[in-house]
Formats: C-alpha cells, sequence, structure tokens
C-alpha cells in the first residue's frame, strides 16, 4: 500500500496552488504546535518558580552550630 501510494505522489506532479495551499497548511500546523509548546512552557516555568527553594538555601536551625554546615542534620 505504502509504495502504490509513493508511485502516486511521484506520478502527480502538483500545481503552484496545490503546494502552496500545502504549505499554508503546513504553517498553520507548525504555528498550531507552536502555541501549545509555547503555552506549555509558561506553565512549566510558572511551576519551578513556586516549587519549594533549594536545600542550599533553606536555613539551618537555631541548634546547629555554625560548623555543621547547611547539609547537617540536627536533631
Amino acid at each position: 500500500m505504502y509504495n502504490s501510494y509513493t508511485l502516486y505522489q511521484v506520478e502527480h506532479v502538483k500545481t503552484a496552488r496545490e503546494q502552496r495551499e500545502e504549505d499554508i497548511r503546513a504553517g498553520q500546523l507548525a504555528a498550531g504546535f507552536g502555541r501549545v509548546w509555547h503555552s506549555l512552557a509558561r506553565l512549566g516555568a510558572g511551576r519551578r518558580l513556586q516549587s519549594a527553594p533549594a536545600a542550599e538555601s533553606i536555613p539551618a536551625r537555631a541548634g546547629c552550630g555554625q560548623s555543621t554546615g547547611p547539609h547537617a542534620i540536627c536533631g
């Protein structure tokens, strides 16, 4: 089936109008995917901004000494 369609495409020469219409449809499809991609990227960026702070930015509790460092577990 794929081979017969490939042969049809080779034998069927597109007119300038057909090619232009196909290019317009491809451009509209690409623009639609771009809009979806950018909206998803904005959602992802918003989520990253609202996420919990990194472990290095969390201050140590008052019971921990300065010599233990930011990654120390104080009990």
